[in-house]
């Protein structure tokens, strides 16, 4: 099963062995990519790690700072989401708590889950299961339509306050160029790495 590679928009079966050594790998039907190259769990763990770290920057850090006549303040994301609240904004306040910090974190906590023991040579518990809960948790997470409102709001506040980007800013941009990193590597090598763990 792990040498059959199928398109995720028309459902037809390669074998890996028939697909070409280069450039991207498409269907035969559609021409839809059908997977990536990239299958280096390794380097699949170090971005992981480094997308955690970077989600807990930021949120522990403040995004901007913004100082108008002496009056200095700071914005974290944390308190974004409880703006939106207070503004009787409830339900935009749970889409960024769920899209910018509970979807990030659970897709990130599940890759950990899934990748320190196939790297240690072992299956990880409920594996179909986390696998299927990944795919699922991927598309709720959007961290980069907040990188791109957060880059609008500095620009657009700069004329009326001093702005100074954060560490929690930093954190914002190492972990969505983490995420598409991510994006970029072939998932299906995890179960291929599991099929050869359990056999």
């Amino acid at each position: 099963m792990s040498e059959l590679a199928i398109c995720r928009y028309c459902d037809t079966v390669h074998r890996r062995s028939e697909v070409p050594r280069r450039g991207t790998p498409r269907c035969v039907t559609c021409d839809s990519p059908l997977y990536h190259r990239n299958n280096d769990l390794g380097a699949m763990l170090a971005v992981t790690l480094t997308a955690t770290i970077a989600l807990v920057v930021a949120n522990g850090f403040p995004l901007i700072t913004m100082s108008v006549n002496g009056l200095r303040t700071e914005a974290t994301l944390w308190s974004a989401i409880l703006a939106s609240y207070d503004h009787e904004l409830p339900l935009v306040a749970a889409a960024l708590a769920i899209t910018l910090i509970i979807a990030p974190f659970i897709e990130l906590f599940l890759l950990l889950w899934v990748l320190v023991p196939l790297r240690a040579g072992a299956r990880p518990l409920g594996f179909s299961t986390i696998m299927r809960a990944i795919h699922i948790m991927r598309p709720w997470r959007m961290v980069e339509v907040f990188l791109l409102g957060l880059v609008v709001a500095v620009v657009k506040l700069a004329g009326l306050a001093s702005t100074v980007p954060g560490w929690g800013a930093f954190g914002i941009v190492v972990l969505t160029l983490a995420l598409a990193s991510l994006a970029s590597f072939d998932t299906s090598a995890l179960w291929r790495r599991a099929d050869q763990v359990r056999a």
